[in-house]
């Protein structure tokens, strides 16, 4: 019979991970970092265990699969919290193994904690592993993180089932398929929708999720909609299409470009999208409908119009029947786009400017490139200057806007597929939080350019302490030079402060054999004075 670390690793072999994450202890773990050693699942040992847990989780969404992280008891685990926090934000499967005391033990461990407490806020499930159940608990493990809505689950490992014997046998499998849409419930929708003359369509990532993105363009068409795509759905419609309107954010601004949308609609509707994928309360006054996968997910709206629980397939099948005779004008969406455009020019007098940046990066990185990127001004510009073609390619931070999310995504993703072309988007502040992680990718060969927005300062808050009237103060940083320490941890750096100097380091990194840090020193001023226009908080 297999011990204990041998059948979570073999679940994992299973699952198709090849690599786990994280930071051990001197007792349980320890045997698992040796039955990975033995079956070929490579443990990589991260500078933090938030970090480590963030690697894992899109180490594992791009396996197909949820990650594996580990820490220690108490403190370690602490540490994980703050990685599984971000992974329900970002919405990412992720297992994180926490050792903890043997059942004699508890109470008796000076560093022991209450793990269920710290995680249950976050973590889809907490768990614990009991050696006549062990195939269970893990198979449900991966299961339930990787389910229809990708988060961290707890798995607590004693710290005495080292070398213990475990039950192999895994007796249910566990499901949670989208049932049937209610007919009932559908004619009356269609109906409704078919009543809107100037239609909104809001797109969420269970149309990918479904495999039905070919389904959703003939949807667009019939009913003349203009189409918005959820923070996490980038690329579901193709974002050069005509009748794409923009990422729609949620945001509390009242100049965001999607309200311009919402605003001139008699109708929206809903599709594959809930509650959780906005940032601020929803408060356009205008009829909604909406289809949603399952019926515990929050409704995006909160207004209490028509909803349809279910699998997304048969709605859309039904509404590509509807011909709006009306619709809302292409010409008129273009012209939204076109009278928001001038927020996102190129300042002028600039000598390198983030709108420099992405569009040479997008130029460089092909359709099916991935872009993984955090919070910081240039989010918004992203947002409006990156189409996205391909869905399952953009990886910008979500709801949480998470700080600290790139580089271990980065490197998370570049061990689960090294041969796809990615790059990352960072800010000096987040680098900042994660500099311990760069020597992981040396150690590790992990081969992906990554850009930090450089202008010596908490650039996205400071744009708002101005916007307030409030006096600068606490956050400025001192100006690193994030190429030379790229390089004393072995691997490339290059300062660039120019567009053709960006361009010319971002060629060579592709043909690298090691990751390429790009320190990008931009103009600082025109990046933050950019922030309020950019996002909507001024026109």
């Amino acid at each position: 019979m297999p011990t204990v670390p041998e059948l979570v690793i073999e679940r994992a072999w299973q699952e198709g991970i090849r690599h786990f994450f994280g930071l051990p202890s001197s007792g349980v773990l320890l045997h698992l970092l040796d039955a990975g050693r033995r079956r070929g699942v490579e443990f990589v040992s991260t500078a933090h265990e938030s970090a480590g847990v963030i690697a894992a989780a899109y180490n594992g969404y791009f396996a197909g699969s949820a990650g594996l992280a580990i820490g220690i008891q108490g403190p370690g685990a602490g540490n994980m919290v703050g990685g599984a926090v971000n992974m329900q934000f970002e919405r990412k499967p992720v297992v994180c193994v926490c050792e903890c005391p043997a059942a004699a033990d508890f109470g008796d461990w000076g560093q022991q904690a209450d793990h269920p407490g710290l995680f249950h806020p976050t973590a889809t499930a907490c768990l614990r592993m009991e050696p006549q159940s062990a195939a269970q608990t893990v198979y449900d493990a991966f299961r339930l993180s990787a389910g229809s809505r990708c988060g961290p689950v707890l798995l607590e490992l004693p710290r005495d089932l080292g070398t213990c014997q475990a039950d192999s046998d895994v007796a249910v499998a566990f499901e949670n398929s989208p049932q049937e849409p209610d007919p009932t419930e559908l004619d009356a929708l269609g109906d409704r929708v078919s009543s809107f003359e100037r239609p909104v369509i809001i797109v969420g990532a269970d149309v990918r999720k479904e495999g039905l993105v070919s389904g959703l363009l003939p949807v667009a068409e019939s009913l003349q909609a203009a189409v918005l795509v959820t923070m996490d759905a980038r690329g579901v419609f193709p974002e050069t299409h005509p009748r794409f309107g923009c990422v729609y954010i949620g945001t509390a601004p009242p100049h965001a470009l999607y309200r311009s949308f919402l605003e001139e609609a008699d109708g929206v509707l809903v599709v594959g999208a809930d509650g959780r994928m906005k940032e601020a309360r929803w408060d356009i006054d205008v009829p909604v409908c909406e289809l949603v996968t399952q019926p515990e997910f929050p409704a995006l709206s909160g207004t209490g119009g028509l909803r349809v629980n279910g699998r997304l397939a048969p709605s859309l099948e039904r509404l590509a029947r509807h011909r709006n005779p009306v619709g809302f004008p292409v010409a008129r969406i273009a012209a939204l786009r076109a009278a928001a455009g001038p927020r996102f020019e190129r300042p002028p007098a600039a000598q390198l400017a983030v709108q420099d940046i992405i569009a040479i990066t997008r130029e460089q990185l092909p359709p099916d490139g991935l872009l993984f990127a955090e919070t910081g001004v240039f989010q918004s510009m992203l947002e409006y200057l990156w189409p996205v073609t391909v869905p399952d390619t953009f990886f910008g931070s979500t709801v949480g806007r998470t700080m600290g999310l790139t580089i271990p995504a980065l490197l998370g993703a570049s061990l689960a597929c090294p041969d796809r072309p990615m790059i990352g988007f960072g800010t000096d502040g987040s680098t900042l939080m994660r500099l311990g992680e760069l020597e992981v990718f040396a150690r590790m060969g992990a081969v992906a350019p990554l850009v930090v927005v450089n202008d010596g300062a908490l650039g996205t808050i400071r744009a708002q302490q101005r916007f307030q009237g409030l006096p600068d103060y606490g956050l400025q940083l001192t100006l690193v030079d994030f190429a030379r320490v790229a390089r004393a941890l072995g691997l490339n750096g290059v300062v660039v402060d120019t567009p053709e100097d960006f361009a010319a380091a971002l060629e060579r990194a592709w043909g690298a054999q090691t990751a390429t840090v790009i320190d990008a020193r931009i103009d600082p001023q025109a990046y933050r004075d950019s922030f309020m226009v950019t996002t909507g908080m001024v026109p």
